[in-house]
């Protein structure tokens, strides 16, 4: 099994996570609006450290506002992805979210990624809601995204 580790990152790694970001979606956000969601209170990332080199293989970026927390991306680069990491990148940051106030927290996910989908489902997430066209797709076609969503439970 691979060695992985996972780290809280700020502002300070928007670069790494702009490079994640790009290699795991056809419409990456830019690096500037990555350091700037950085910079935003209560928005923090994660990122998955793959292997000896420990190697950068994937990012999750969330918020936490009162009562509610958002994972507002998360992304694996291709060469990792199928292995287990988004689910550790997931089984890290709700622990973080509930301790830091949150009893629920929300995602979208494009109806187009049934191995997303399949991941949040088997965690536990259920529909609220649907976004019509939400995504546009590098072909030009558009995907649904459901608004998910899943209760929180203190650990401390």
């Amino acid at each position: 099994m691979t060695q992985v580790a996972i780290q809280p990152v700020g502002a300070e790694a928007f670069r790494i996570i702009a490079g994640l970001y790009a290699q795991s979606f056809d419409d990456p956000w830019p690096e500037p609006s990555v350091r700037e969601l950085l910079s935003a209170h209560g928005t923090w990332g994660l990122v998955v450290l793959s292997g000896a080199a420990k190697d950068p293989a994937g990012f999750l970026l969330a918020r936490v506002v009162a009562d509610e927390a958002e994972i507002l991306s998360i992304g694996i680069s291709p060469d990792h992805r199928r292995t287990g990491l988004a689910k550790s990148l997931m089984a890290a940051a709700m622990p973080r979210m509930a301790n830091s106030g949150a009893a629920n927290v929300f995602l979208e996910v494009g109806t187009d990624n049934p191995g997303a989908m399949n991941l949040y489902f088997g965690l536990g997430f259920l529909e609220v809601g649907r976004r019509k066209k939400y995504y546009r797709r590098q072909d030009g076609s558009y995907a649904d995204a459901l608004v998910l969503r899943k209760p929180l439970l203190r650990t401390s």
